[in-house]
């Protein structure tokens, strides 16, 4: 099995652009790669995003919420992530350590019900490595703001919320090798440059990755 890299952050930290910039990254080494996403990454997945995540008027329940989110989870571990896997290193952006801030943290819905659906519904598959873009809430809701004008369900939340957030990704980042935490204020290139650095540290390929930029 391949290396399983996840990103995670508040909104408009960057993830999609540092986990496009990983891609391109590997690719120079010719290291096979596959670039995901959460909720999504299948076509019935990406149906059950645009309920999570587009604005509308829909009230869904912080349970329904988490159930929602483990039906596109199921689709997209079981088709995607773990055939991949096999031979390929697998980037996603967001994974299960967003799913715990957002839904668990801030949400408050119960940490056991959590892990009952991981276990029972994504074969408890967990990342080797996770990279945490860490970024003042207020700052990042602005710049998601101004590049999405329909995917803003979560970015439409109070301050409080998304501080939640943070604090929540900065908790599980504490005294864990596999998880690292970069501050995203820095611009795009120096950010890319720290996770390349800190992937090679971790010798996930046999060729050193080189920077896209």
């Amino acid at each position: 099995m391949k290396k399983f890299i996840t990103f995670e952050g508040g909104e408009g930290s960057g993830k999609s652009t540092q986990s496009k910039l990983l891609s391109k990254s590997l690719q120079k080494i010719n290291e096979k790669n596959f670039l995901t996403r959460e909720p999504g990454g299948t076509e019935v997945s990406e149906k059950i995003r645009n309920l999570l995540v587009r604005k509308s008027k829909i009230d869904l329940l912080p349970e329904t919420e988490l159930l929602l989110i483990y039906a596109a989870r199921h689709e997209h571990v079981k088709k995607k992530i773990i055939p991949n896997l096999k031979k390929k290193i697998v980037i996603c952006d967001r994974y299960f350590h967003s799913t715990y801030c957002y839904q668990i943290l801030a949400n408050k819905v119960s940490e056991k019900k959590l892990k009952f659906l991981h276990k029972s519904f994504a074969y408890n598959l967990f990342p080797d490595l996770t990279i945490f873009l860490n970024l003042e809430p207020k700052i990042g809701i602005q710049r998601s703001l101004k590049k999405n004008k329909i995917e803003n369900r979560f970015e439409l939340k109070n301050i409080r919320f998304h501080t939640k957030i943070k604090n929540g990704f900065i908790k599980l980042s504490k005294n864990n090798p596999h998880y690292i935490g970069i501050d995203a204020n820095a611009t795009k290139i120096k950010i890319h440059h720290k996770i390349i650095d800190f992937l090679n540290r971790k010798k996930i390929t046999k060729n050193k990755i080189p920077y896209s930029l």
